[in-house]
C-alpha cells in the first residue's frame, strides 16, 4: 500500500526577464517536469509612457493569451491570484515593450510516495 500527499509551497528562485520588444518573449526555460506552478508574476515598467503587457501560457503546441493589463509609466503591475500549473513542456511568454522586466514567482509541488 502506498499514501500519496503533496506538498505545496516550496518557493522557487524567481524567474526574472528584461523585454527587449514588444513581441512575446519567453521567460525562463520550458518545464523539466510537472512539478512547477507560475504562483504569481510582476511587470515592471520604467518607461515614461504606458506600456500594454501580456502573459501567454503555451502548452507546447498552442499559446494561450492568460493575463493583459496596461502598466502605468515608473509603474508594477502583480498578479497572484492566478496560478498557472505548468505541465513537462509548457512555457510562458511576456509581451510589454523594451526595458520592461517580469519577474515570475513559482512553487514546486513534490510528491512523495
Amino acid at each position: 500500500m502506498s499514501v500519496n500527499a503533496n506538498y505545496t509551497g516550496n518557493v522557487q528562485k524567481p524567474v526574472h526577464k528584461v523585454l527587449v520588444g514588444a513581441t512575446a518573449e519567453l521567460v525562463g526555460a520550458a518545464a523539466a517536469n510537472d512539478n512547477f506552478t507560475v504562483s504569481s508574476w510582476s511587470f515592471v515598467n520604467p518607461t515614461a509612457g504606458v506600456v500594454n503587457c501580456a502573459l501567454y501560457w503555451n502548452d507546447g503546441t498552442t499559446e494561450f493569451l492568460v493575463w493583459r493589463k496596461a502598466v502605468a509609466a515608473n509603474s508594477t503591475e502583480v498578479e497572484s491570484n492566478l496560478p498557472i500549473r505548468l505541465r513537462n513542456g509548457h512555457s510562458i511568454k511576456a509581451s510589454g515593450a523594451a526595458t520592461v522586466t517580469v519577474t515570475l514567482v513559482q512553487t514546486m509541488a513534490v510528491q512523495v510516495s
